[in-house]
């Protein structure tokens, strides 16, 4: 990570502002803020504004989605710089701020935990086990890597465990608007129900889930206005596995690196040019750090989620 910070820019409508305070003071203990107030829910920023900013949060009107109101994860400033961008509809916005700002405050160190998440599924399963043997063949880690796929972990012990206290959480698997395929269905309200530390990311590689179709709101969107994860990543239209699968082995290789603002590592991650980058949008906060708790990586890494040929006899293990 940069030893400078950018500016981190908010915009949104003046009614929604206030309820932003808690995570406007967070940031402004680490980097220059710039808060922009627009003329209406549905304005955006411009170019200009962009100059010099690492990060934009933009709040606007909730009857807008996601795939109408940012173009792809990151806008272009007035230099043709890529500033990593999302998406917040103005709705439960407190639990939002406090979420985010709670994350935010957990300071630098090493990002982490990171959980591997996915369908039971032979495609994605290698997917998982792909990009596990990737972090482990590149030598000693800074975090630590979970396996919670599905064929390891049921929903309800999932559920549990990812509001624990994580850095980041990462799901290979068929997505839909209203959540994953895996885990019989994982919805937000599964996520929402029960209460824990939040996220610092909740990545969604699949199809759709950052999509509203038939829905008010789409699961990514939830999982961030619900106070799940201070920002979350899902694609609104189709993606493709392979592309999924080089821009999440990059973005390994920037946690490795010791980048934790989520932003900066999808920015230094993404394959040039590849679709992927203008299926999938940003929700919630863009410099949302990859960083857990200590307690809450001491716990997840007792969190009972065995591979089928694991050898059980020397596992101390403790409730989640």
């Amino acid at each position: 990570m940069s030893a400078t910070q950018g500016t981190w820019v908010l915009a949104g409508p003046r009614a929604a502002l206030p309820t932003l305070r808690p995570l406007v003071r967070a940031h402004e203990r680490l980097r220059p803020v710039r808060v922009i107030e627009l003329e209406s829910p549905t304005a955006t920023v411009s170019a200009e504004q962009l100059v010099d900013a690492d990060g934009l949060l933009l709040v606007g009107d909730r009857r807008r989605a996601p795939s109408t109101v940012l173009p792809g994860p990151f806008l272009q400033d007035a230099t043709g710089r890529a500033v990593p961008s999302g998406w917040v509809p103005d709705v439960g916005l407190e639990r939002f701020a406090a979420a985010a700002a709670r994350v935010l405050r957990r300071g630098g160190g090493v990002p982490g935990p990171l959980a591997l998440l996915g369908q039971w599924n032979e495609r994605y399963q290698r997917l998982a086990g792909r990009m596990e043997a990737n972090l482990e063949s590149s030598g000693e880690l800074p975090f630590a890597v979970l396996r919670w796929t599905s064929e390891r972990i049921a929903r309800d012990d999932l559920v549990r465990a990812l509001r624990l206290g994580l850095g980041v959480g990462i799901y290979f698997g068929h997505g839909r608007p209203s959540g994953w395929a895996g885990y019989h269905g994982l919805r937000a309200a599964h996520l929402t129900a029960v209460a824990g530390e939040p996220l610092g990311a909740l990545l969604s590689v699949t199809c759709l889930t950052a999509n509203r179709r038939r829905l008010g709101l789409s699961f990514s969107e939830e999982v961030v206005t619900g106070g799940v994860a201070a920002c979350a990543v899902g694609a609104v239209a189709p993606v493709s596995h392979l592309e999924n699968m080089r821009w999440m082995l990059g973005l390994a290789a920037a946690m490795r690196a010791g980048e934790i603002r989520l932003g900066a590592a999808l920015l230094a991650a993404a394959p040039a040019g590849a679709s992927t980058r203008s299926a999938y949008r940003i929700l919630g906060d863009p410099l949302a750090p990859l960083v857990g708790t200590l307690e809450g990586a001491r716990r997840a890494a007792r969190v009972w989620a065995p591979a089928a040929d694991e050898d059980l006899s020397q596992r101390q293990l403790e409730p989640a």
